[in-house]
């Protein structure tokens, strides 16, 4: 059997009075918790422990629960930046609040992005698949791709999951699910996957060269294209990383490292230099050389050019 605060842990800090009840809690032990301080009451016939993440409480005042890229976040998943609340309620729910003003309706021009879907809520915080079903019919394509590379790769969901989410999206946003890449350990190698993509420039994500290791991506033969995270400063990682830039140019590979402000901030132009690299022939071998390199599959493969 739950204890209250064990329930409210797993449902995410929130939990609705039903739920509480059917977890074989009683009435008496969360009026003892409310005494105690432990618990309060967000609105009718819903609680929290004070713990509880300031999304879910927001959420739950609104009257829903915390979906889409909030449930991503708190899986350690990758997403866009989205300054909205996304909270999902039940198809027919009505008097939703504001979530800093829970006595006051909910506004129609706000930040609050409210998700009409499924049944009513009865904990805080949806589960992950329900979320990022939600996330890609409300997010920008590219931010769902981003998210859904993210979980295939950290294990989050599989490729069964990834079936179950095409098939709630609808036909137009299905294809992006199924296009989701394992392979991309950043959102940053998403961003610049989906562009190449869309340029038609043939490449590939976490592709193991001899001597060197994984490279983020590889533009056709020999144009590496590297992708440092936000906390990507100095110390021994930007040591290494010097070292084995060095290494690829010493094979004949062509490095081009971007910082994360760059990848996030200043894409399009970052983008307009690997073509121009592209269209002058950079990314190709010189006649008559060759290179191993082994792709993210396992598969070893010698190119000639």
């Amino acid at each position: 059997m739950h204890t209250l605060a064990t329930l409210l842990t797993s449902a995410g800090g929130a939990a609705s009075l039903r739920s509480i009840e059917s977890a074989g809690i009683r009435r008496g032990e969360l009026a003892r918790a409310i005494d105690r301080g432990e618990v309060f009451r967000v609105r009718r016939a819903w609680f929290a422990s004070h713990d509880a993440p300031s999304t879910v409480i927001r959420a739950v005042r609104v009257g829903g629960a915390a979906t889409a890229r909030h449930v991503a976040e708190a899986h350690g998943l990758w997403t866009l930046r989205d300054d909205r609340l996304h909270v999902r309620v039940a198809p027919n729910a009505a008097r939703l609040r504001e979530p800093d003003l829970p006595l006051r309706p909910l506004r129609r021009r706000t930040s609050v992005c409210v998700h009409h879907s499924g049944t009513m809520p009865r904990i805080g915080i949806d589960d992950l698949q329900t979320a990022l079903i939600e996330l890609v019919r409300c997010s920008s394509p590219l931010a769902a791709q981003v998210a859904l590379d993210s979980a295939l790769n950290r294990g989050a969901i599989d490729r069964i999951g990834l079936e179950q989410i095409a098939a709630s999206v609808g036909t137009e946003r299905s294809a992006l699910v199924s296009d989701a890449d394992g392979g991309c350990d950043s959102g940053l190698e998403t961003i610049a996957r989906v562009a190449l993509r869309g340029l038609r420039i043939r490449y590939r994500t976490q592709v193991h060269i001899e001597g060197v290791g994984r490279v983020d991506v590889l533009i056709g033969d020999r144009l590496v294209l590297e992708l440092d995270g936000a906390g990507f400063h100095a110390g021994p990682a930007f040591e290494r990383d010097r070292a084995r830039d060095l290494e690829l140019l010493l094979q004949g590979y062509l490095v081009v490292r971007l910082s994360y402000r760059m990848v996030m901030e200043e894409w399009e132009q970052m983008q307009g230099a690997l073509v121009d690299l592209v269209r002058r022939g950079e990314h190709r071998w010189p006649r008559r050389s060759t290179a191993r390199f082994q792709d993210h599959s396992g598969h070893g493969r010698i190119l000639h050019v």
